[in-house]
């Protein structure tokens, strides 16, 4: 009887185990299930623009908070270090101090400065484009113009000047391919049609290599002037993201990269790429110092500007 007993109670102590093994199993199950909607949640309601707040913030203390209804663009004055300006769908903003504090330039409703790109030969001349806007300064942002163009579209969220030579504009207009302007922004020309998806920032560096950052395919690169695209090359360190923003300084030194993870920077011509210390939100615009390219400031999906002076290891 007494091993009857025994081997009665082994068989409902492995019952017993197999029940809280099978529950600890479900346990651990429904967690990763758990984990992967949270991640799945965030992922399709993120969506684009600026105005979700509830993309996180960063450990860093902002510098400032923009209150406007999105975020497109920051760019330094080449002549005036101290002074940037802020680009969003209302017009413009200027700090004449790094960054610390802010006032209106142009305020308009529908006024999209989705991008906003200084001369590098002539930095009292201004450039903005975005959603059928295309304007030009040349008193430093006293008085605006629209300039009369021969592109097919005014929906420009790709827009730069190259440092190489004056005078010469690149372009894509949305869904229509990459065109290239050799007189200020007049006449332009057709480059190629073939164009990635989701196109949102150009950069041209010293050797005439055209970068590209693409929502859909992350970082391209161009060696014929825009004819073609590789993304072989010029993705290595960025994992993960989408890419919304491409600066960098006139000489190439320091590239920095905008994603839904960060800050990245590349010395290396935008080859490969390294996480800076602004790596836990998400950043839409980048504007990088062209006489130090050491300084930048960066905002994210909340509006909140953050700015480094030591090349990205650290930020306030």
């Amino acid at each position: 009887m007494a091993t009857k007993a025994k081997s009665k109670r082994k068989m409902e102590q492995q019952r017993s185990l197999r029940r809280r093994t099978w529950a600890l199993r479900m346990a651990r199950s429904s967690a990763l299930v758990g984990a992967v909607v949270v991640i799945a949640f965030v992922v399709l309601t993120g969506g684009g623009g600026g105005d979700d707040t509830s993309a996180p913030s960063s450990r860093f203390t902002a510098l400032h908070k923009f209150e406007t209804a999105d975020y497109h663009s920051l760019a330094f004055d080449p002549s005036r270090p101290d002074l940037v300006l802020f680009g969003h769908h209302g017009g413009l903003q200027k700090s004449e101090d790094g960054g610390q504090s802010w006032e209106a330039v142009v305020d308009q409703e529908n006024w999209d400065a989705m991008n906003t790109v200084f001369d590098p030969f002539a930095s009292e001349t201004i450039y903005v484009a975005g959603h059928n806007v295309f304007f030009r300064s040349d008193d430093g942002g006293e008085t605006w113009a629209e300039v009369q163009t021969n592109l097919p579209s005014l929906d420009l969220h790709t827009f730069t000047a190259s440092p190489n030579k004056e005078g010469r504009l690149f372009a894509i207009p949305a869904g229509e391919g990459l065109y290239v302007s050799e007189d200020g922004g007049g006449q332009w020309s057709l480059v190629s049609e073939d164009v990635p998806p989701g196109s949102n920032s150009i950069l041209e560096l010293p050797d005439g290599t055209l970068l590209l950052g693409a929502t859909d395919q992350g970082i391209l690169r161009s060696e014929d002037g825009g004819k073609t695209w590789s993304w072989s090359q010029s993705r290595t360190g960025i994992d993960l993201g989408a890419i919304y923003t491409i600066r960098g300084d006139p000489q190439g030194k320091r590239l920095y990269a905008g994603n839904d993870h960060g800050v990245y920077v590349s010395t290396d011509s935008g080859r490969t790429w390294s996480a800076t210390a602004l790596d836990d939100t998400w950043v839409i615009a980048v504007g990088v110092d062209p006489s130090d390219p050491n300084i930048v400031l960066a905002v994210n999906r909340n509006g909140e500007l953050y700015r480094s002076i030591d090349g990205g290891s650290s930020w306030s």
